[in-house]
């Protein structure tokens, strides 16, 4: 996480609840976990949920209620006392969820918060998550992403609050998960920043797939940022037939797509997408985009969000979604939206245009300028191939 908490002092004058240690699961700590160096650490009382689909007879899981969602070390290290019960604040409503995660600096526990709020119905959706705490839609997004990792890497990341999402974020859109490891073993041993993994992550990827040298040169020549990610088929998420290819082919092939079908009428465009060879995914990805068009911004946003959450490598989803951010004014979730885009694609101009208007709104001129050139130079580069 960006913004360090103190988070001592948030629950300090909390109502905790005295739960019996029976009724709580919880993940074991990893081998690694070290009672003594982790005893000097401040004590913040345990977060938890009462599950809602408990039922009394279920008799396997019958005395288990709660689920342990942060402060895992405070939790651990009171299991080493033996107590019978444990004082922890159990989020019961929206009016906790605001305190519960102004004291959680660790981003796999804000991972599991928002995940445990979701799944049990204690928040509605991700769009009333989001007015609560004052993060965009897609901040939420890329948190929950973490809950895709290994359970072994989300026990090990548990025990230090120095491992950001956007460190961990290159890592989420791998699929093998030795890979996921041996990276992440990279990250925690080499101390890298989320940029150097991404660039990391994306140079292993590229050992094993030519890449054209006219855009080698053009990256190279344009200083265009190299954290797109290029899967093998290993890599991508099986859930579409169509997903084994980049992000950058993907979105030239949407974009042609949507040059085809995009001003026929809904029944007609779906019917052409599919005898196009679309997707389910992609049909999503165009009713989005229909109602971007036709200003219905808000079902776009439900629409494309979609997508994103079960392809997160789906570039031109989040290019939409940026620019539905853009248009309604929304500019703190357009940035984070065509950032990740970009992440997937940095040689997309059309990316670069939308990312360098949202950054001109924001005030950022210098930096909007640097994105017009960046698309500028790809144009022509382009033009004259």
């Amino acid at each position: 996480m960006e913004k360090k908490r103190e988070s001592g002092e948030v629950l300090e004058h909390m109502l905790l609840e005295e739960i019996k240690l029976e009724q709580i699961g919880f993940m074991d700590p990893p081998d690694e976990w070290d009672l003594e160096f982790h005893q000097k650490e401040p004590y913040v009382p345990p977060i938890l949920i009462e599950e809602q689909d408990f039922e009394e007879t279920d008799e396997e899981n019958a005395s288990m209620r709660y689920t342990l969602l942060a402060h895992h070390r405070s939790f651990w290290r009171m299991l080493a006392k033996r107590p019978l019960s444990i004082k922890a604040l159990v989020v019961l409503s929206n009016v906790h969820i605001p305190l519960a995660h102004e004291s959680i600096i660790n981003c796999t526990e804000e991972a599991l918060l928002f995940d445990g709020l979701l799944r049990n119905g204690l928040c509605e959706n991700r769009s009333r998550l989001s007015e609560l705490l004052g993060y965009s839609r897609a901040r939420i997004t890329q948190i929950l992403n973490l809950i895709k990792l290994p359970s072994e890497m989300r026990r090990k990341l548990l025990l230090t609050d120095e491992i950001s999402e956007f460190q961990l974020r290159p890592l989420v859109r791998i699929i093998d998960s030795k890979k996921q490891m041996t990276m992440f073993s990279h990250l925690i041993g080499s101390k890298l920043t989320g940029r150097q993994m991404a660039l990391f992550v994306d140079g292993k990827k590229k050992e094993k797939k030519e890449t054209s040298p006219d855009l080698e040169e053009l990256m190279s020549e344009n200083n265009v940022s190299n954290g797109s990610e290029v899967h093998t088929q290993e890599d991508k998420p099986k859930s579409d037939s169509q997903d084994k290819v980049s992000p950058s082919i993907r979105t030239a092939q949407i974009r042609e797509l949507l040059r085809k079908v995009g001003s026929m009428r809904e029944d007609e465009r779906e019917a052409s997408a599919r005898e196009a060879g679309a997707t389910e995914i992609d049909i999503m990805l165009l009713r989005g985009v229909s109602m971007l068009r036709r200003g219905l911004y808000e079902r776009a946003i439900d629409l494309l969000e979609i997508v994103v959450e079960n392809n997160p490598d789906y570039a031109p989803a989040y290019f939409y979604l940026g620019r539905c951010g853009n248009l309604t004014g929304d500019l703190t979730s357009a940035e984070n939206y065509l950032r990740i885009a970009l992440e997937l694609v940095p040689d997309d101009p059309d990316y670069l245009v939308e990312f360098a208007i949202v950054l001109e709104k924001l005030k950022r001129n210098t930096e909007a300028s640097t994105f017009y050139k960046r698309s500028g130079l790809l144009r022509k580069r382009f033009s004259e191939d």
